[in-house]
């Protein structure tokens, strides 16, 4: 987990590089059965989070894709104090942390603090996200959120957050970005369509990546 939160409310993303010979399914697998679960059975690690969501990718084409990643994992806190408090914890730095080598590689591995602002609530309970990420700087996440509306109401989209992102471990050039939680039926290119129309008014160009996802909830 990383250190150095920002006051209020945390939500810390997590990018793991896949331990090499995993593979996506086995890291699926180890995350869905393994160490989600074993997360979840402590209460010292687990009882300060107020949110807990890994994202499995998917295969995806037609759009420029972030590469090399295979999971995300999200947790929220109410406070800083719960995230310090859940590392520092000896279930935590004798069983939980140590299971993490068992995933993912530490070099090339990446956590942020995400600023978040919800647009339409349900994201992380849809069948699908698609996560659009970009190399923005100066980003009016107000102005955005308010333009991100008009894809929020669409009968294909199930919840929409924005977020900026800021890098605590890793190298990750992607310092904004979006979670669209896609409906039964939906076309994620067809989504992400509108939405790089959604942006070219609002959003100064950029680098833009893409990762189809299927969130799991565990809290």
């Amino acid at each position: 987990m990383a250190d150095a939160a920002p006051a209020g409310p945390v939500k810390l993303v997590i990018l793991p590089r896949t331990r090499l010979g995993l593979g996506r399914a086995g890291l699926r697998r180890h995350l869905e059965t393994v160490h989600g679960p074993m997360v979840v059975a402590e209460p010292a690690v687990s009882g300060g989070f107020t949110g807990y969501v890994h994202h499995y990718a998917q295969d995806l084409a037609g759009l420029p894709l972030l590469d090399d990643r295979d999971a995300v994992t999200v947790i929220r806190f109410a406070e800083p104090a719960a995230m310090a408090a859940s590392k520092a914890s000896e279930a935590y730095r004798l069983r939980v942390g140590p299971d993490e080598d068992n995933f993912r590689e530490r070099d090339g591995s990446i956590a942020l603090f995400a600023a978040e602002r919800v647009v339409a609530p349900g994201a992380d309970d849809a069948l699908a996200k698609l996560l659009v990420f970009r190399a923005a700087r100066g980003v009016d996440i107000e102005r955005w959120a308010l333009a991100l509306a008009a894809i929020a109401a669409r009968d294909d989209v199930h919840g929409v957050v924005t977020n900026l992102a800021r890098v605590v471990e890793g190298d990750f050039p992607f310092t904004q970005f979006d979670e669209i939680g896609l409906a039964a039926g939906a076309d994620p290119t067809v989504i992400a369509g509108v939405l790089a129309d959604l942006a070219e008014p609002v959003l100064a160009p950029a680098a833009t990546r893409h990762l189809l996802v299927e969130p799991v909830r565990f809290i």
